[in-house]
């Protein structure tokens, strides 16, 4: 009841902001109601990144992606990239691996332009060669919330629903993936609680479903990560007391790095 009650209170707030920015008298059409009330906002994926406070800074490291994540520059995968590359560079902060996080930030910027955020391009470019050269590490953590933030909320009171959730599909699965890879290294039961984020997979699931441009829906990494995503939304929901196996959390490595990869065919 708590969640449905924050998602209301936050659908709410996000329908007033956006009614405050039309003129006087205009509200949203019967289209944009719609969708309004049919898309979730979700929660950031630095819930799943909780647990690296307990892990040490070498490893967070090597939890860092060896080859910069890249897919054909185009619309869809542009907007899951740049999601998913924005949790490797939150991990790559935490691990202070400052030649991964200069190629990662590097990526970003040319995603957002291409996805018309030349705002957020600047600012970003700007603030993070200064702090990612002076080892600014508490400071780089604070800025990509901030661009992560503003990006999102830039799709949503754009109306570009689509991308906000290929965006957030990016950075959920990046984060889970990496982090069930940092638990494979030294399992526990108790570390996999993390993961049990059914709730957010579910309204990602949902989103995904509520998805009905022709030029997205038709692609086949779409429909491959949208039935990878089920997958992986109802191997989340088999837990043990909020705990996984060592076998769940391999399966959720195979599908996370299954969807990875289909953005990438």
């Amino acid at each position: 009841m708590k969640t449905r009650l924050i998602i209301v209170t936050v659908l709410i707030l996000m329908l007033f902001s956006f009614a405050c920015k039309k003129k006087a008298g205009q509200i949203p059409d019967q289209e944009m109601a719609e969708q309004i009330t049919t898309f979730a906002p979700l929660p950031s994926f630095k819930e799943v990144y909780s647990t690296l406070d307990q892990v040490q800074v070498k490893d967070i490291a090597a939890a860092v992606p060896a080859t910069t994540y890249k897919a054909k520059q185009e619309e869809v995968r542009n907007a899951f990239s740049l999601g998913l590359l924005t949790a490797d560079a939150v991990l790559a902060t935490k691990g202070r691996n400052k030649s991964k996080l200069s190629d990662i930030s590097a990526q970003m910027m040319t995603l957002t332009e291409l996805l018309g955020l030349e705002s957020e391009v600047n600012r970003l470019g700007d603030d993070m060669k200064t702090m990612i050269e002076k080892e600014e590490w508490d400071n780089l953590d604070k800025a990509l919330d901030a661009h992560k933030e503003e990006v999102e909320i830039k799709l949503w009171e754009s109306e570009n629903f689509d991308n906000y959730t290929l965006m957030l599909m990016g950075g959920w699965i990046e984060a889970a993936n990496r982090i069930a890879w940092l638990i494979n290294q030294n399992y526990s039961a108790e570390r996999t609680k993390v993961l049990a984020q059914k709730g957010t997979f579910n309204h990602l699931l949902n989103n995904l479903k509520q998805i009905k441009t022709e030029y997205i829906v038709e692609q086949d990494a779409f429909i491959k990560a949208v039935s990878t995503t089920e997958e992986l939304k109802n191997l989340i929901d088999h837990d043990l007391d909020s705990t996984y196996t060592k076998e769940q959390i391999a399966e959720i490595i195979a599908k996370t790095d299954a969807i990875k990869a289909a953005f990438q065919e």
